[in-house]
């Protein structure tokens, strides 16, 4: 939808759809609504981020994606954080209904904002797709690139251990299943998820100097978190030694903020008139992995008799480390071919495109 109607359009029908969500959020006096309303502000969130990345992509130079793609997650794990501030105040002042329906005031203005100011990109007479394609076609020839597929593989195997972590399994698992003080745990999960914060847009910063080095940096990466997950599961008895358990969890916001690069070996993978459908393409990666792993920790949990102690977490823990594992071959498998021919996601700073480009005969081997 970014490429066939533009990110303009899209991101004002995202805020409309989080202003519908949160009026509906407000008003809920049944599950059922209150369900219905949160739905709407989870679709109007993911139409968001894609939309802006493409928007990203039409603006800035290839050397300045990964940084600002890193600097617009990370703006928005700081507006998680620092939202709460004023949400709290207002429930407490206001009540619940006047704080969401301001709230979905807010997100209606902002939509009005976006239409006045936001263009899909500097030429203005461009800014929609007209292409006749069908949309299984795109799909087909989008997810065909090496570059795509590297960044949904290095999507799934770096982003998805921190989300199980960080946002359902990460306190339990270190305070009750391995005995860390409820302190100590909460230090080492808020330290995490601040840490991306700053480690992603330094990340970003060094690939666009130097995008040879995404390859080598994702492979140790992923590969690191594998064996790290695959440590936690074998341990004997199940305690991981309290710095073990705090290296799992740093290893693992290394690999979410390394996630953000995901999005720049499909960026270099695609035509920009296919930026939108790459970009969503990776980003079901991390968070298909993310959600099987944390469902799938909650099943075997509740099928070892619903114990929060180590031997259970180390049951628990199998998807998500088979996933990891899965993932880091698999990206480490493209990579490499990827760096054997001229097909490869980047070599040399190149992309995609300009490796296609015809060489000169006498062109020494890697040139």
């Amino acid at each position: 939808m970014a490429d066939r109607f533009g990110p303009r359009r899209m991101l004002v029908a995202a805020l409309l759809t989080m202003a519908l969500g949160e009026a509906l959020f407000g008003f809920a006096t049944t599950m059922p609504l209150a369900v219905l309303g949160r739905a709407l502000v989870g679709l109007g969130d993911a139409l968001t981020f894609l939309n802006v990345v493409r928007l990203i992509a039409s603006w800035f130079p290839r050397r300045r994606f990964a940084l600002l793609t890193a600097l617009t997650a990370m703006t928005g794990a700081l507006g998680q954080i620092v939202g709460t501030v004023p949400l709290s105040a207002a429930l407490r002042g206001l009540g619940w209904t006047p704080t969401f329906l301001g709230v979905g005031l807010l997100s209606g203005l902002l939509s009005i904002v976006v239409w006045w100011w936001v263009r899909d990109q500097p030429d203005a007479s461009r800014e929609r797709s007209t292409s006749p394609v069908s949309v299984l076609a795109d799909v087909r020839t989008v997810f065909a690139a090496r570059g795509t597929r590297a960044g949904l593989w290095t999507h799934f195997a770096t982003m998805s251990s921190f989300m199980v972590l960080a946002t359902l399994w990460g306190y339990p698992y270190l305070a009750k299943g391995l005995g860390m003080a409820p302190a100590s745990a909460r230090l080492v999960l808020t330290l995490g998820a601040a840490t991306p914060m700053v480690a992603a847009p330094l990340l970003g910063l060094l690939a666009g100097r130097r995008p040879d080095l995404r390859g080598r940096l994702i492979i140790g990466v992923t590969g690191t978190l594998a064996v790290a997950w695959l440590l936690a599961i074998t341990w004997p008895g199940g305690h991981l030694p309290a710095p073990l358990a705090v290296a799992l969890v740093l290893f693992s916001v290394v690999g979410s903020a390394v996630s953000m690069l995901a999005f720049d070996f499909a960026r270099d993978a695609c035509p920009p008139e296919r930026g939108g459908m790459a970009s969503g393409i990776v980003n079901v990666g991390g968070f298909s992995a993310a959600m099987t792993g944390s469902l799938g920790a909650g099943v075997l949990i509740d099928a070892t008799g619903g114990h929060y102690d180590a031997g259970s977490f180390q049951i628990a823990f199998i998807p998500i480390t088979v996933m990891i594992a899965i993932g880091a071959v698999r990206v480490t498998m493209l990579l490499r071919r990827g760096q054997a021919g001229p097909r490869g996601p980047v070599s040399r700073g190149r992309t995609i495109h300009e490796h296609a480009a015809p060489r000169p005969a006498a062109a020494p081997p890697g040139a």
